[in-house]
């Protein structure tokens, strides 16, 4: 009787360690959404998908993460949708309080995520300081230095939480960055840790390569089109090139595509030619967004997004971004807007005719 009560004793105690430890090592994420929403919301995290029916403008997501790493990630709907910012994740409970705006570009209407609160992790605690130290700062000659000092504390403390990874890509963003000062603080981030993308985005920044300059020839490439058939930009000597960097999911890219096209019905018949270049990860994205946005001209895709071998070669860090290049293949002009564009390429037309 005595060896049954002890072997029932230690079950008690071992399932309750286990459960206990199965509470510390996984994360349960506890939502509410302002407004109303009825359907499904979607969340992806270390390679894995989750979704999850709202009821009562209430979610609920559980896994388990690394307990190394802070992964940064986002919410999704089962509609075209993207977030304001990431949610970072930890094995603890995390309270979560989002928007769901819904927005419409053109004929396309979208979700907008806004992530109103977020509470219960070290990183959600963490970035609050960090929004209140920097927004307690003197605008003064030492703004800089003293918000570069915390972002080193930060990094120097937390190397594999990806939220360091993020506050170092936005001041490496920044138009007044000091790359010298940012590079030693990239030296203590771990970048087995980060993500991939982003630090190869950083790196651009603070060791950028030799780039194409006005007055260059221009280095060529070679990309598939939508019907697989690879085009070479040599082709395009002794016409005016306008090579237009872009994607389907970036709105200022659309919204320019309008004015592109009536520049472009105005000069085709003068040797002048576009070639789109997308930075989709979705084919079927891209592909749809040609059609809708019925671009009559040549459109190929590198879909590496910012990571691209011919994005890197052109230095191109935010989209849209156009490259002017005369009909010998020399760079004549970058990101001119519509109107300068325009003009150039009258100038060029009219003197060819003289």
């Amino acid at each position: 009787m005595n060896l049954i009560k002890t072997i029932f004793i230690s079950l008690f105690f071992i399932v309750n360690l286990l459960s206990a430890q199965d509470g510390r090592n996984k994360f349960e994420i506890f939502g509410q959404i302002e407004g109303n929403y009825n359907g499904y919301l979607f969340f992806n995290y270390n390679d894995k998908k989750d979704s999850c029916l709202v009821v009562a403008n209430k979610f609920y997501f559980s896994g388990i993460t690394s307990e190394e790493i802070v992964y940064a990630t986002r919410f999704l709907t089962n509609r075209t949708s993207s977030m304001d910012k990431d949610v970072f994740l930890e094995n603890k409970k995390i309270y979560v309080t989002i928007e769901i705006q819904r927005k419409k570009y053109n004929e396309t209407e979208y979700d907008w995520i806004v992530l109103k609160d977020i509470s219960g992790t070290q990183t959600s605690e963490l970035e609050k300081e960090y929004s209140s130290y920097i927004a307690s700062l003197p605008r003064n000659e030492n703004w800089q230095k003293n918000k570069y000092k915390k972002i080193d504390e930060i990094v120097s403390l937390h190397p594999k939480n990806h939220f360091s990874g993020e506050l170092l890509y936005f001041a490496a963003q920044d138009s007044i960055a000091n790359f010298e000062d940012l590079k030693l603080i990239f030296q203590k981030i771990d970048t087995v840790a980060q993500n991939s993308n982003l630090i190869s985005n950083i790196k651009e920044m603070l060791y950028p390569r030799e780039k194409i300059q006005v007055g260059d020839f221009i280095t060529d490439f070679e990309l598939p089109n939508e019907n697989n058939i690879l085009i070479n930009t040599e082709s395009y000597r002794g016409n005016i090139l306008i090579i237009d960097f872009w994607a389907s999911w970036c709105v200022p890219c659309r919204k320019k595509l309008p004015q592109l096209t009536k520049l472009y019905e105005k000069v085709k018949l003068h040797n002048v030619k576009i070639l789109s270049v997308s930075l989709d990860a979705d084919r079927l994205k891209w592909i749809k967004a040609i059609q809708k946005e019925n671009m009559k001209w040549d459109n190929v895709l590198e879909n590496g997004e910012f990571d691209g071998e011919v994005v890197k070669t052109y230095g191109v860090k935010a989209i849209p971004s156009i490259f002017l290049i005369d009909d010998k293949g020399v760079l004549i002009a970058i990101d001119p807007s519509i109107g300068e564009m325009e003009k150039i390429i009258m100038e060029k037309i009219n003197k060819k005719s003289e």
